[in-house]
């Protein structure tokens, strides 16, 4: 007699179980109706009961599948946001993405262009799911847990009880795997103290000029007079994350040794297109100096401000100057810092 794989045993048993339960309530339409958010959780309920039987669910609702506590210190109310690594996969354990690079390989996802580490998630229902932030709740630095977060907590959506949700949330089944690596209640000193140490160690320990922002020379310029606002000039540039991960670059041969050449784009020296005297932001570059230009970040824009004819600089500076809240993803995560090498260059021929 030939013996059922256990694992498509354990589907199969799900599947009758939850076919019985929808069968069950679908039976008692007649004496009271049965929405669509009944037959959610009646799904829910039954797979954990085949699955996970002995699984804890929190107060809203998501079932802690695994959890291993951590030795660091705990999260508390104060705690806005969380760095952790992660990944997600629905109930049949394909995964849908993965903070991990060796994951990434495994599951033929991984690309050298994109960020592979700890996010940040930011314990707010408008940014993170109702259900990922009650995952963390009582969690310490350094634990890792395992929980399904059903489709109704899946969503931004703040209500206060697990029945709101329930009955007026949709959103898919997935169950979370993370790992706390860090905690802080203050993003933006959290990243000062990244870029601190990483000043320390590769800028030469420069101090700010400006509160987030960090440069030091890499070559000296011809003149000490900085461009005006009338004059065009053209850079090369290569952005990095405080971890050396390449982003971005003008130069064909760096983006082959960081294996992020695109082969549809030109690589070539950038058109700087000055602020006004009034207001850094205004700097834009292009690719051809009849081009218009694009603008740049605030971090980056306020080094170019400051540039002098075929100086070479290095620049870091916080998220604030860079990509904010949002990052820029695949590449660059939440409230990251970041590097940019820029250095002026003659017009190319």
């Amino acid at each position: 007699m030939k013996i059922m794989n256990i694992d498509k045993l354990k589907t199969f048993v799900a599947c009758g179980v939850i076919a019985m339960t929808l069968a069950f309530t679908a039976g008692c339409a007649k004496e009271s109706s049965v929405d669509s958010s009944d037959m959610a959780k009646a799904f829910v309920e039954a797979w954990i009961k085949v699955n996970h039987p002995n699984a804890n669910a929190s107060g809203l609702g998501v079932y802690i599948l695994e959890d291993t506590p951590g030795n660091g210190a705990p999260l508390t109310d104060n705690d806005l946001y969380v760095i952790a690594d992660y990944t997600v996969t629905d109930l049949d354990g394909n995964i849908s993405s993965t903070s991990y690079e060796k994951v990434s390989q495994q599951v033929g996802t991984f690309s050298e262009a994109n960020y592979y580490g700890s996010d940040v998630f930011f314990l707010n229902r408008m940014y993170t799911t109702a259900g990922v932030i009650e995952m963390f709740d009582g969690m310490r630095v350094g634990g890792t847990r395992t929980a399904l977060i059903p489709g109704w907590l899946n969503v931004n959506l703040d209500y206060k009880t697990a029945e709101e949700y329930q009955k007026k949330a949709s959103g898919t089944n997935v169950i979370y795997t993370v790992n706390i690596t860090d905690k802080t209640d203050d993003i933006i000193q959290w990243q000062i103290n990244k870029l601190s140490k990483y000043v320390a160690t590769n800028m030469a320990g420069v101090d700010s000029t400006k509160y987030g922002y960090y440069c030091r020379t890499l070559k000296q310029p011809t003149s000490d007079e900085k461009f005006s606002s009338d004059t065009t000039y053209y850079i090369n540039y290569t952005g990095r994350l405080l971890n050396g991960h390449v982003f971005d670059t003008t130069i064909e041969d760096t983006a082959k040794v960081y294996k992020i050449y695109d082969a549809s784009r030109e690589y070539a020296p950038m058109v700087v297109h000055p602020a006004s005297d009034s207001d850094y932001t205004t700097a834009t570059i292009s690719t051809t100096e009849t081009e218009e230009g694009s603008t740049v970040v605030d971090g980056f824009a306020f080094c170019l401000s400051n540039l002098r004819p075929f100086e070479k600089v290095i620049c870091a500076f916080y998220s604030e100057l860079g990509y904010g809240y949002s990052g820029s993803a695949p590449s660059i995560p939440k409230f990251c810092p970041i590097v940019f090498e820029i250095e002026v260059v003659a017009e190319p021929e």
